[in-house]
């Protein structure tokens, strides 16, 4: 009781805002982003709240804010907001910046050397230790996902149960949706972005959700109006940051390890967002063709 009194009062003192001044700059798989002349240095994030809850949009503002004060290169977060029945964060906005995504769609030439750029930084990522931070438990929230999953029958969950089981539950830093369009480039310095899902566990929890985005998401359309890259260059990106992160030997077997903790990130994703049945019926799909090739 206690702890609802305290939401509903943080809520009821949250400082509501109008879009009207505000100018959409930018959309992503999460939501859309803001920017307001007479705020200079802010950026205002508003996700979609058809899928996310507005806890878990509270949740994605603490978590990044323990990110930041861990010391990661990450924008500093601000204040949380309403917008109508919405929430929103202000986030501090970096200037003259641009995602891999987009210098990956503008300069298709340099895919390949932009891969290996995020190979190096997501190494380093990596290798930080997330639980100075208090950053939660990935393989927690993973058994708990796989428990409630309704995209795998009882044997399939059976298996990723005991799998997932066995992993240890490892102090290295997970960005939770890495991906080219989560690391932006500004002035020569990098930063992650969208790090509401930062844990700790083991790193191939981040390499299954990028498997899944250049190997399986996309052939989407919506990727593509997304990060504007095709098929083809999704599929280029991915091999050539699989050679830059794991190295020439045991290629094939660094694909299968992806694949198999992209079925993880699936179910993931069905407990973080809310899905309609269509959805959920399509990642079914996905989910299952993708246990047929393990």
């Amino acid at each position: 009781m206690l702890i609802f009194a305290f939401v509903c009062v943080k809520n009821i003192f949250m400082k509501e805002i109008s879009l009207d001044s505000w100018k959409q700059v930018g959309e992503g798989g999460n939501g859309k982003t803001y920017l307001n002349d007479a705020e200079p240095g802010v950026l205002l994030k508003v996700n979609y709240t058809s899928e996310y809850s507005n806890e878990t949009l509270e949740n994605e503002f603490y978590i990044s804010k323990k990110v930041y004060d861990m010391g990661i290169s990450t924008p500093k977060m601000i204040e949380l907001v309403k917008v109508g029945n919405d929430m929103g964060a202000k986030v501090q906005a970096i200037q003259n910046k641009q995602s891999l995504s987009r210098l990956c769609a503008d300069h298709p030439e340099e895919i390949e050397d932009w891969a290996s750029y995020l190979a190096e930084h997501g190494k380093e990522l990596h290798a930080t230790d997330a639980l100075a931070g208090g950053l939660p438990s990935l393989k927690e929230r993973v058994l708990k996902a796989i428990s409630t999953t309704k995209l795998v029958g009882h044997q399939s969950r059976e298996k990723l149960l005991a799998f997932a089981e066995s992993l240890d539950d490892a102090p290295t830093f997970v960005h939770g949706d890495f991906q080219f369009g989560n690391i932006i480039i500004a002035d020569g310095k990098h930063y992650w972005i969208d790090l509401g899902r930062a844990s700790h566990g083991v790193p191939q929890f981040d390499l299954g959700h990028l498997y899944l985005i250049c190997n399986v998401y996309s052939k989407q359309k919506r990727l593509y109006e997304i990060t504007h890259m095709t098929e083809e260059q999704l599929r280029l990106f991915w091999k050539a940051f699989a050679l830059a992160y794991n190295g020439p030997e045991g290629l094939e077997a660094f694909n299968s390890e992806c694949r198999l903790f992209g079925v993880l990130d699936l179910i993931l994703l069905g407990y973080y967002k809310n899905f309609n049945l269509l959805t959920r019926i399509f990642l079914s799909i996905i989910t299952r063709k993708l246990l047929r090739q393990q």
